[in-house]
């Protein structure tokens, strides 16, 4: 028997087979978004920041050095502040949604499982849904929800490409995947600097912006 779950920012609605977790998140969403309910938009940003950072540290910090590598790329690209203000906050949301994804999949030991790589990629639409719920700008849900898109179109949850991708998502994009090369996880062993910019460039074109690519080897020479 399958429990239907809906969520409000996805289309289509989200079936899944695990009737306790649908169950789970049902009841989560719905404290959140009453939670949400009385928040104004910028208590409601750090509401969620501040969750990640007490439910799940690691994300947290990974989302600090993103933002931290981001406003660098967009430096490089001719943001003013005001837009690196909104690249930093970009970056600072675009895990908000493993907050709903159950720490034994975050912390697992081993590469995911097929259910689990699915209830993973589900944390952009999970973003989305409670940059939603706290009344956030409907630009930064969009830019949180497609940070996993690829250049070439075959990317998630949208399979968006090109320029249709909005910006900043595909800054961050960049960003977050050489954080993600670069750290250290249960389950892989960190790639180095060197490596990880020269995965940068192979993908440029198929899964990242050229542009933006072109940006963090201008600024690579600095201390990433």
């Amino acid at each position: 028997m399958q429990d239907e779950l809906s969520l409000e920012v996805l289309t289509p609605t989200v079936r899944l087979v695990n009737e306790s977790w649908a169950g789970h998140l049902q009841r989560v969403c719905a404290a959140w978004k009453a939670a949400g309910a009385g928040a104004e938009r910028e208590d409601g940003f750090r509401a969620l920041v501040g969750r990640l950072r007490r439910a799940r540290p690691s994300t947290y910090q990974h989302c600090v050095r993103v933002a931290r590598h981001s406003r660098r790329l967009g430096r490089v690209l001719g943001f003013d502040d005001a837009r690196l203000r909104q690249l930093s906050s970009t970056a600072m949301m675009h895990d908000i949604g493993k907050v709903l994804v159950p720490e034994f999949i975050l912390s697992r030991p081993r590469r995911p499982t097929r259910f689990e790589r699915f209830v993973l990629n589900l944390h952009p639409n999970f973003g989305a849904l409670l940059a939603s719920y706290y009344d956030l700008p409907a630009e930064l849900r969009i830019r949180t929800q497609h940070h996993h898109e690829r250049w070439d179109g075959r990317g998630y949850p949208h399979r968006l490409g090109g320029e249709d991708i909005p910006l900043m998502a595909r800054i961050v994009q960049v960003a977050d995947s050489y954080d993600a090369m670069v750290a250290r996880r249960a389950y892989n062993s960190p790639r180095t600097r060197d490596d990880a910019a020269a995965e940068l460039r192979r993908e440029a074109g198929r899964q990242f912006d050229p542009r933006a690519v072109e940006a963090f080897l201008d600024t690579f020479s600095e201390s990433w």
